[in-house]
């Protein structure tokens, strides 16, 4: 089969790629390695300033109706303390604050969209070897029910997330004690404020609670790996979710309340370690998109609104530089080269206050104590925290066709 276009991962940002392109006229294929719909460790936070590309794919009445309550409100929940402040409103959108979706709706009904709209989905599907012809098409080995495939594409866009091995490549993971392993679980009944999200700020990690709907509450958390280990030789035969959950419950106090006579709904999802940083946008005729091409700290909890927003940018810039035919294609490294531009301008200051964010939160316990009682003085600390991590930066415009 010969593709316009072939996307590597059938995540928010592959499935965006996809969908964008595919309404271009493109003709695309999209191999996915997982089954949906499927449970994914992710806070499942997405800022209003998606709304308008919820709009542009068609989601916007879908992610209305599935998703949790507005939330107007932040907050930190470290040792005793517990703040909240306001969110900031959107500026540009008549919805002025955003909402959590569960990735199993979310996933699987962009993929939907996908398959309406043409988009030739290989699922569950891995996808074996690649590499580029004399005549620069790209030829994609793929395995579906034990069947190897090859797929020929005019382009490739990597959207496999950040800890996935690289294509026909064996990867020997070393583990380093800094490693941040992530977790995640859904809880009922709890007694989180239904408009509220807290950040989780504790020795070694830190994490969110955010309600996915009007009965569920989602939390997740990231805990390096060093401190883990030190927690499970003392509670041997628990297993890591529980672990966590325990010492979640120990740290903070906001916690304890919330879930006090909550009951958790499924078992827990562990994933890791995640590796945020400023990765390459575009290599060798290959352009990444979402985590694989950067990824933001979760304690921002703008991963699925970087990861749809980014595919925008891709979509647009591929369209622009009509890679779709073949004359073009000797300007790739220019659509690589403008991609990336515009994948750093508005992204990479959000990554750069996530690790801020993130080094602050898992502080030890003697720097916490002097820096937690300048933070209950000032509480708007944190509205202007969530407007440095991208809450309010719009990237999709709201009056475009």
């Amino acid at each position: 089969m010969d593709l316009d276009a072939l996307i590597i991962g059938g995540g928010p940002s592959g499935v965006t790629t996809a969908l964008l392109l595919a309404e271009a006229g493109w003709s695309v294929g999209l191999v996915e390695k997982k089954t949906f719909p499927r449970r994914k460790v992710c806070g499942e936070f997405i800022s209003v300033t998606n709304l308008s590309l919820l709009q542009k794919l068609g989601m916007e009445e879908f992610y209305l109706m599935h998703g949790g309550p507005e939330i107007q409100r932040v907050g930190l929940y470290a040792a005793d303390v517990i703040l909240t402040a306001n969110m900031p409103p959107s500026k540009t959108s008549n919805n002025l604050w955003g909402r959590a979706l569960a990735r199993e709706y979310l996933d699987t009904e962009l993929m939907n969209k996908a398959k309406l709209k043409g988009v030739h989905v290989w699922q569950p599907c891995e996808t074996l070897s690649l590499h580029r012809s004399k005549d620069g098409l790209f030829i994609c080995s793929v395995k579906e029910n034990n069947k190897p495939t090859e797929v020929m594409a005019s382009l490739i866009v990597v959207a496999n997330g950040s800890w996935e091995k690289r294509i026909g490549q064996y990867e020997d993971k070393i583990h380093q004690p800094s490693d941040l392993l992530a977790f995640k679980a859904h809880f009922k009944n709890s007694n989180l404020p239904i408009n509220l999200m807290p950040l989780l700020a504790f020795p070694g990690g830190y994490g969110g609670m955010v309600h996915s709907t009007k009965q569920k509450v989602t939390l997740s958390c990231c805990i390096r790996r060093d401190v883990l280990h030190d927690l499970r030789l003392k509670n041997p035969g628990i297993q890591a979710g529980e672990t966590v959950y325990e010492y979640l419950l120990d740290q903070c106090r906001g916690v304890r309340e919330v879930l006090d006579f909550a009951e958790r709904e499924g078992s827990w999802l562990a994933a890791g370690p995640i590796k945020p940083g400023i990765r390459n946008c575009y290599q060798n005729g290959i352009f990444f998109v979402g985590n694989s091409a950067g990824e933001a700290h979760p304690i921002v909890a703008e991963g699925i609104s970087m990861a749809m927003q980014s595919a925008w940018l891709l979509a647009h810039c591929l369209i622009q530089f009509k890679l779709n035919n073949f004359k073009e294609m000797n300007h790739f490294d220019d659509a690589g080269a403008y991609y990336t531009r515009q994948w750093r301008k508005y992204f990479s200051g959000r990554i750069h206050a996530a690790s801020f964010f993130a080094q602050l939160a898992m502080m030890k316990p003697w720097t916490r104590s002097l820096l937690l009682p300048v933070i209950k003085q000032f509480p708007a600390i944190l509205t202007l925290g969530a407007r440095y991590s991208g809450k309010i930066q719009q990237v999709v415009p709201t009056n475009e066709n």
